[in-house]
């Protein structure tokens, strides 16, 4: 293929999101878009970890069929359906105690939700109106919580789109929600992937704030927020994730006149499969070479360029920065100026640009 060519191809790329080996998790959308007080970091990790006991019955509904009826969660009372949380699942064994005090903060706490009936509705619900906590704590120790079977359908039922499909919902990864280091990182990744196959969003800043259970009091000034709130979720999530955001991005954040934050832009980014960025930076090393003199030595000063290449977006720039200059350099020859070290050239625009 001739890098003219490539020019109009690398236009049709599709992005790749395939990360192997980890554990995708659905929930229904009025769960992600939910409201409420932000949860600590531990609170959390007991919410993801409710969300993957409850997978069966999840994926049973987007499937169609009566979770209700398939008897997943027996319980004492008829209204109930019981869960069992696995410490060790949750935290590691000098936590313990840390998670039995977290467990009980969410039993007391009540939920906002979208109603199922109509957008005039919204549903308050409680977690976990009883706690089972085992006497002795091992490593094996189980937490049962009890959850009552109306508020369990918002946590578990995926509403249809207009031909009966599941279409309502939120996939992610759960290592990666477990393995979050700021309390804000788990609802902001849940947003983040409710948008993933949309490429972004554009959400107002108060709405954001509200959809993280930050009170008005709180982060008052926009540079707190992005110091306490979203550089810290970026490090959370940025290339070690399915999915993530740029804060520092230019055009991420919107003014007013009055030079005040109140738009703010997401742009998502995905990796690509390993093996479609592997294809593309050989294909970029194969041009280097042809078109522009590279020789093994000229490389090691992108060492660190091409680990960057994880996405189809960044490699689609990079390919057409390539064709940019190819005919750059065309120019310069025909003006009688031509660059005599191309190689030195081409990798400090390069560097500049990525």
């Amino acid at each position: 293929m001739k890098l003219d060519d490539n020019k109009k191809s690398i236009r049709k790329i599709k992005q790749s999101v395939i990360l192997p080996g980890c554990t995708e998790l659905y929930q229904p959308n009025r769960l992600t878009n939910s409201k409420y007080k932000s949860f600590t970091l531990m609170q959390s990790r007991i919410l993801v970890t409710l969300i993957k006991e409850l997978q069966e019955a999840i994926l049973a509904s987007m499937n169609g069929k009566d979770w209700k009826q398939m008897n997943l969660f027996p319980a004492d009372e008829p209204g109930l359906i019981r869960v069992p949380l696995r410490l060790k699942d949750i935290a590691k064994p000098r936590q313990y105690q840390e998670v039995y005090e977290a467990t009980l903060q969410l039993a007391k706490v009540s939920i906002r939700l979208p109603s199922s009936i109509s957008k005039q509705y919204y549903s308050i619900s409680s977690l976990f109106p009883r706690v089972e906590l085992p006497k002795r704590v091992g490593v094996n120790s189980i937490i049962y919580v009890d959850i009552f079977k109306t508020a369990a359908r918002t946590l578990i039922e995926i509403d249809k789109t207009g031909n009966g499909r599941p279409g309502f919902f939120t996939k992610y990864l759960y290592e990666v929600a477990m393995s979050a280091s700021n309390k804000y990182t788990y609802k902001l990744y849940m947003i983040i992937a409710s948008w993933k196959q949309k490429g972004g969003f554009k959400i107002s800043l108060q709405e954001l704030k509200s959809q993280l259970g930050i009170m008005e009091y709180e982060y008052p000034e926009y540079c707190d927020f992005k110091k306490r709130v979203l550089l810290p979720a970026q490090k959370d999530l940025e290339y070690k994730s399915d999915c993530w955001f740029n804060c520092g991005v230019a055009g991420f954040e919107e003014r007013n006149q009055q030079k005040k934050v109140i738009w703010l832009h997401f742009k998502i980014i995905v990796p690509a499969a390993d093996h479609v960025v592997k294809e593309k930076s050989d294909y970029i090393k194969y041009l280097l070479r042809s078109y522009f003199q590279f020789t093994d030595d000229d490389f090691k000063p992108l060492e660190h360029f091409f680990p960057k290449l994880i996405t189809t977006n960044t490699i689609e720039r990079v390919l057409l920065k390539l064709q940019d200059l190819k005919e750059y350099i065309g120019q310069t020859k025909r003006a009688k100026e031509p660059i005599y070290n191309i190689p030195r050239y081409v990798t400090k625009a390069l560097l500049n640009q990525f």
